[in-house]
C-alpha cells in the first residue's frame, strides 16, 4: 500500500476515533446547554426603561445569537455583551449574555418573542416574556441600567425641562473642533496595584475605557505581558461598566481587561498599550433646537432609533490608546537564600499522605502532596521527594482549584506521586520540604510535611498488576487518555469496527487527505532531518512562523500540532540537544546549566504542559489559543536574551 494512503488513513482514522471519544465522553462531564430570557421586571410604567438580558450556558461554541423584534419597544442600548467562566473542583461552568435596554411606545400587555442561539451544531430558543406596561409615571431609570446603557450618566430621572448643558457632550455645536471634544471625552488608562514589586509578586493591571460619548467601540490590539505570567481575573456581573468621577467629571467606565500578573525576571518591565476602535455619533445642535415640547426626551430616543434622520446625527471613526506603563521589578534578595529556592513567592502552606498506608508488592502506592495559600501558586513545581531505598517513584501529576477573584490569587495545587515497592517490610518517606520566600517578612521560609510510614507485604508477584495499578492512579486523577485507552483497549474494540466507515470516506476526501498527509510527516520528519542532517537547520528570525500561521487562519487543531513541532525544533537548536532526546528532564537539565532564570525554566514547563494537554484533549477556544501562542513567544524572547 501506498505510504500517502498509509498515512491518511491512520491520521483519519485517530482524528474521528478521538472527536467521537471526546464527544461521548465529555457529553456526560459538562453540563446541558441552556438558553433562557430574563428581565428586571415584568410590570413598568410607560416611561420606564426595561433590561432583558438572552443568556446560554454550557455551550462549548456560540455561533451567534439573534435577538427578538422587539415590536412595541425602542431599543435605547444594546446588543451589550457579557461573558463568565468558573472551575469550582472540576465543575465547569461557562455562559454568554447579551443585553438590551429598552423603553416602551405604548401601554398594555405585550409579548417580548423567543430569541435564537446557534451553538455546538444546535439551534436553541429563550423562553419568551410577558411585559405589561401602565399608566405609572414612576420611574425606574435610576434601577441600574446606567451599567448597560451608553447613556448611563444622563438616565436617570429626566427633568421637565432639563438644562441644555448636562447634554453638551453628545451635541455638536456648529464650528465645534470634533477631535478636542473626542479628547477629552473619551480615553484608556492603565491602573495597576503597584509599579514596584518583588519577582513573583503579584501586581492586578486593569485596562479602563473611560467615555462621555455614545459609541460602539471594539479592541483591535490586545495588549501582551512580555516578562510576566499571566492569569485573566473573572469579574462579578455587571462589573465590566459602571460610572466613575475623573478629575471632577462623570464617565462611563469598560474593563476592557483585568490580570493578575507574576513577573519572572527583575528590571523595568513594560506593561504595553491596548487599542479600541470608536465609532462616535454626535447629534447635531441644529437638530436639537428644532424639537418641541419635552425636546431632550425625544431628542435622546431619536438619537438611539436607528431611522433618526442622516442629516441630524454625525459620525466618527477614531482609534483611542494609552501610554506603555513601566513596572519596576526588585530581584529576590541573595542574602539567606537557599540554593534549592525554586521560584515559590507568597504565604503557602503543606500536608502530605498516602492513599494506603498498608500495601503488597503486587499494588502501586498513591502519595499526594498538597500545596496551599496564597501567590504564584500556579507556577510552583513538584517538590522533590527522597524516597527511601526500595520503592521507585514516578513522575508526578498536578492539578490546582484556584480563586481567581482573590489577589494574590489563593488555592491550593495537588500533586500525585504514583509509587511500587519492591521488597517487603516498613519504610519512611522522610518529611518532605517546601521553601519559598514570604513577601510580607521578606525572608526566606522551608515548610515541612510529616514523616510517613508504610507496611508492605508480599504479594503473589504479578507484576502485570503493579503496572495496571500504576496507570489506573494516572487515569483517575487525570484523564490521560492515551493511557486510558491502551488500559480498556478491548471495550474500544467495538467501536473501532463501527469507524472503519468513517475512514473509508475520508480517504476520499481530497482535502482532508492532504491535511492528513502534512500532519502525519511533520513530526517524523523532524527527527529524521535532525539526525540526517544534523547542521541545516538554523533559527529563523520568527521560530513560531508557521503557528502564527495557523493562528491567524483559526486552525486549532493543526495549530497545536505546528505549534509542538516548531517549539522542540527551536528547543534543540537553542539547547544543543537532538530532537529525539528532548524530554521534559532534558529540557530542564540543559536550561540549568545554561543559566537560564528560575522564572523561565517554569513558564517553559507550563507552555510544554499547556501543547501536550491540547494536542490530546477536544479543540479549545481562539482565546485559549491565542494565550498559548503568546506563552510560547514569550518563551522564545526570554531564552533569546538569556542563551547566546
Amino acid at each position: 500500500m501506498d505510504k500517502n494512503l498509509q498515512a491518511v488513513i491512520f491520521s483519519g482514522f485517530s482524528k474521528y476515533f478521538l472527536a467521537l471519544f471526546f464527544t461521548f465522553l465529555f457529553s456526560f462531564s459538562f453540563a446541558q446547554v441552556k438558553f433562557s430570557a430574563s428581565t428586571n421586571d415584568r410590570t413598568i410604567g410607560k416611561n420606564d426603561y426595561l433590561q432583558v438580558q438572552f443568556t446560554i450556558e454550557n455551550a462549548a461554541n456560540v455561533e451567534s445569537i439573534t435577538p427578538p423584534s422587539f415590536k412595541n419597544f425602542a431599543v435605547v442600548s444594546g446588543p451589550n455583551h457579557q461573558s463568565s467562566m468558573s472551575n469550582v473542583n472540576g465543575n465547569i461552568k461557562q455562559s454568554l449574555s447579551v443585553g438590551f435596554v429598552l423603553q416602551p411606545l405604548a401601554t398594555g400587555n405585550f409579548t417580548i418573542s423567543s430569541a435564537t442561539a446557534k451553538a455546538d451544531r444546535k439551534e436553541y430558543h429563550s423562553n419568551p416574556l410577558t411585559i405589561r406596561v401602565t399608566n405609572s409615571t414612576s420611574s425606574n431609570r435610576a434601577g441600574g441600567n446606567s451599567l448597560l446603557s451608553p447613556f448611563g450618566n444622563i438616565t436617570p430621572d429626566f427633568p421637565t425641562e432639563p438644562v441644555t448643558h448636562q447634554f453638551d457632550d453628545y451635541i455638536l455645536q456648529k464650528g465645534e473642533n470634533v477631535a478636542e471634544k473626542i479628547k477629552r471625552n473619551l480615553f484608556i488608562k492603565i491602573d495597576v496595584s503597584k509599579k514596584s514589586c518583588y519577582v513573583g509578586e503579584p501586581i492586578i493591571a486593569t485596562y479602563k475605557l473611560y467615555t462621555r460619548l455614545k459609541s460602539e467601540s471594539n479592541v483591535v490590539k490586545a495588549p501582551s505581558f512580555n516578562g510576566f505570567s499571566v492569569s485573566e481575573l473573572e469579574m462579578p456581573d455587571n462589573y465590566s461598566l459602571r460610572t466613575e468621577k475623573y478629575n471632577g467629571r462623570e464617565y462611563n467606565v469598560y474593563t476592557l481587561r483585568k490580570v493578575q500578573l507574576y513577573p519572572l525576571q527583575s528590571g523595568k518591565l513594560s506593561l504595553e498599550p491596548v487599542e479600541v476602535k470608536n465609532r462616535i455619533t454626535f447629534l447635531k445642535a441644529e437638530y436639537a433646537g428644532k424639537r418641541k415640547g419635552d425636546i431632550f426626551y425625544d431628542m435622546l430616543r431619536d438619537f438611539a432609533d436607528e431611522n433618526a434622520p442622516g442629516n441630524a446625527t454625525e459620525q466618527q471613526i477614531i482609534t483611542v490608546t494609552c501610554d506603555t506603563l513601566n513596572i519596576n521589578v526588585k530581584p529576590l534578595p541573595d542574602a539567606n537564600k537557599p540554593a534549592w529556592f525554586k521560584g515559590a513567592v507568597g504565604n503557602f502552606k503543606i500536608v502530605a499522605s498516602l492513599e494506603k498506608n498498608n500495601i503488597t508488592t503486587d499494588d502501586a502506592g498513591s502519595l499526594k502532596i498538597i500545596i496551599s495559600g496564597a501567590g504564584n501558586i500556579q507556577l510552583i513545581n513538584a517538590p522533590n521527594v527522597l524516597w527511601p531505598q526500595g520503592i521507585e517513584g514516578f513522575e508526578s501529576k498536578s492539578s490546582e482549584n484556584l480563586d481567581k477573584f482573590s489577589v494574590p490569587m489563593k488555592g491550593d495545587k495537588v500533586f500525585i506521586y504514583p509509587f511500587t515497592v519492591t521488597n517487603p517490610g516498613e519504610y519512611t518517606i522522610p518529611a518532605i520540604n517546601f521553601l519559598y520566600f514570604n513577601i510580607s517578612t521578606q525572608s526566606y521560609k522551608t515548610i515541612s510535611t510529616q514523616p510517613l510510614s508504610i507496611h508492605v507485604v508480599k504479594g503473589t508477584g504479578n507484576s502485570q498488576k503493579v503496572f495496571n495499578s500504576v496507570n489506573q492512579i494516572n487515569n483517575d486523577e487525570y484523564k490521560n487518555w492515551y493511557e486510558f485507552i491502551y488500559t480498556y483497549r478491548i471495550y474500544f474494540i467495538g467501536a473501532l469496527l463501527l469507524l472503519f466507515v468513517l475512514m473509508i470516506l475520508f480517504v476520499k476526501n481530497k482535502r482532508e487527505k492532504k491535511d492528513a498527509v502534512i500532519e502525519s510527516n511533520v513530526h517524523t520528519n523532524i527527527s529524521e532531518n535532525k539526525v540526517e542532517q544534523p547542521n541545516e537547520f538554523i533559527i529563523p528570525a520568527n521560530p513560531l512562523a508557521d503557528a502564527e500561521e495557523k493562528l491567524s487562519e483559526g486552525a486549532i487543531s493543526q495549530f497545536y500540532k505546528v505549534l509542538d513541532v516548531s517549539l522542540y525544533k527551536y528547543l534543540s537548536e537553542k539547547l544543543k540537544v537532538p530532537v529525539e532526546e528532548l524530554t521534559k528532564k532534558k529540557i530542564n537539565e540543559r536550561m540549568d546549566k545554561c543559566n537560564v532564570g528560575v522564572g523561565t525554566t517554569l513558564l517553559v514547563n507550563s507552555l510544554l504542559e499547556d501543547i501536550q494537554l491540547n494536542l490530546y484533549a477536544p479543540v479549545s477556544s481562539e482565546t485559549q489559543m491565542q494565550e498559548v501562542y503568546e506563552k510560547a513567544s514569550e518563551v522564545v524572547s526570554l531564552l533569546d536574551k538569556q542563551i547566546c
